[in-house]
């Protein structure tokens, strides 16, 4: 590989480390976003424990989620 090959590479690199380490840790601080996250795993969860438990899990028998 040539220098300026190199120097590409070195560059995409420092700009991926830039973002990973500055810009992700203000996402996963972002108040709204954690909220929808939880919200969802909750709901996630409920439909998981809803499946396993429902007569006929594993089949098209079982009856449909109300989860929303």
């Amino acid at each position: 590989m040539e220098f300026m090959q190199w120097v590409c590479i070195g560059a995409a690199l420092a700009v991926a480390a830039t973002g990973w380490f500055l810009v992700v840790p203000l996402y996963r601080g972002w108040r709204p976003l954690n909220d929808r996250m939880t919200d969802q795993v909750t709901r996630s969860a409920a439909l998981v424990k809803e499946c396993t438990t429902t007569t006929g899990a594993g089949t098209a028998f079982g009856r449909l989620s109300t989860i929303r």
